[in-house]
């Protein structure tokens, strides 16, 4: 899933039924993806400020991996927390020599000694962002690439898949911050890091891979969305079978100005569950979380929720079984609420996930990771609507029964 550099979700009211929303710097898909943004800045302190997790993956019932970013005095290190023994514990994270500045969008764990993270890293305040992507051995991180394909003025890692120890896959963009299109990588420890060749859609002025979800190391699928020749954002998807990458089509959401895909997931090789938002066409524009699902070979709309919503992650541990998380605005509210929806096959449910307590009482799970139907970890951040105190992160535990939050580090 792509994501800001800081994420800030604006918690300013809902203005004249809009909610206000921060866009990525370099991102080459600026004005397309909907973030939740902070009213008011925090001064940094002398410790870290503006903690918060952007993804996670938990290969076994007793570890996970969680990474995101925070502010110290004024740059961004990456951050990375590790779920072992029942306590979540902060990792170091080695920024690279130049561009020292990290944003960790995703992490995906094929065991608890195997995991990748990618994202982006950066200099000074702005940029350009390049990609960035460090591997886990048990005990530290290690960079394994710093850089973006020859030619590329700007790139960027939007997510990560390890189904096993000897095959990682990972997604993106790379090109100029007006010019750029989907790019594909493969990575394991023995042949290292290499760029393949993946399809853009036909007469794409801009395309970008979002979402990315592999059940073997020989079926893969990427979601994403492009620009067409006459300005309109359409969703696409990318299906890896037997070494080679083949474009799909699929649905945009009716009535709605534009549909993004955010993220995927895969419970087998034949079927996927993608998740994102669009924008309707009301004077609001308000955002709608809406997942979609291929089976039997084609894709299809599975449902469209109320606004104002978003689902950033899925997460399916069987066919007839998924998570997805994101934001939403209740009714009445005037600052986002963590959103948790499940899907059984045919029907999504909305759950409960547990409210953080004032003064950060507004919150986002960005990333949801599910072990069995009855242990999953969601992550994100929370945050004060009023912008008086630092965000954090957030964890959230699914026992079966009920969301509980747990205590989680801030460095």
């Amino acid at each position: 899933m792509q994501r800001l550099r800081y994420v800030m979700i604006v918690f300013a009211a809902v203005i004249a039924g809009s909610v206000a929303l921060a866009l990525p710097a370099t991102a080459a898909t600026a004005g397309v993806f909907p973030r939740l943004a902070r009213a008011g800045a925090v001064t940094p302190s002398a410790g870290g400020s503006n903690d918060y997790l952007n993804g996670d993956s938990c290969p076994s019932s007793t570890f996970c991996m969680a990474v995101g970013a925070f502010n110290l005095n004024g740059h961004s290190p990456g951050l990375s927390e590790m779920l072992s023994g029942g306590n979540w514990l902060a990792e170091a994270v080695p920024s690279p020599p130049r561009g020292a500045n990290i944003f960790a969008n995703e992490v995906s764990c094929a065991s608890p000694v195997r995991c990748l993270f990618v994202g982006e890293h950066w200099a000074g305040t702005q940029g350009p962002a390049m990609n960035l992507a460090e591997a886990w051995n048990g005990s530290s991180w290690r960079t394994v690439t710093t850089s973006g394909p020859a030619g590329a003025a700007i790139s960027g890692l939007d997510d990560v898949a390890c189904p096993n120890i000897s095959f990682c896959m990972a997604v993106g963009f790379a090109g100029s911050a007006s010019h750029y299109q989907d790019a594909a990588y493969r990575w394991n420890s023995v042949a290292g890091w290499r760029r393949i060749t993946i399809p853009r859609p036909g007469h794409a002025r801009n395309s970008v891979l979002n979402g990315l979800a592999c059940f073997s190391s020989a079926n893969c699928m990427a979601v994403g969305d492009y620009t067409n020749a006459t300005g309109r954002n359409l969703p696409f998807a990318a299906h890896w079978h037997n070494r080679h990458w083949t474009l799909l089509t699929t649905p945009a959401v009716r009535k709605q100005l534009l549909t993004t895909f955010q993220a995927i997931d895969c419970p087998t090789a034949t079927k996927c569950v993608a998740v994102g938002n669009t924008e309707d066409n009301t004077a609001g524009k308000f955002f709608h979380a809406f997942a979609e699902v291929w089976r039997g070979g084609r894709w299809r709309v599975s449902t469209l929720r109320r606004p104002p919503s978003v689902m950033t992650s899925a997460s399916c541990p069987a066919w007839n079984r998924c998570f997805a998380s994101g934001y939403t605005f209740p009714p009445g509210a005037t600052f986002a609420h963590p959103l948790i929806e499940t899907w059984d096959g045919r029907t999504w449910t909305t759950q409960r996930p547990e409210e953080t307590p004032a003064p950060r009482s507004g919150a986002s799970l960005q990333h949801v990771s599910c072990v069995t139907r009855t242990l999953c970890e969601a992550v994100g951040f929370s945050f004060a609507p009023s912008g008086s105190v630092s965000d954090q992160t957030l964890a959230e535990i699914w026992n079966g029964h009920r969301w509980i939050v747990q205590a989680t580090p801030n460095p």
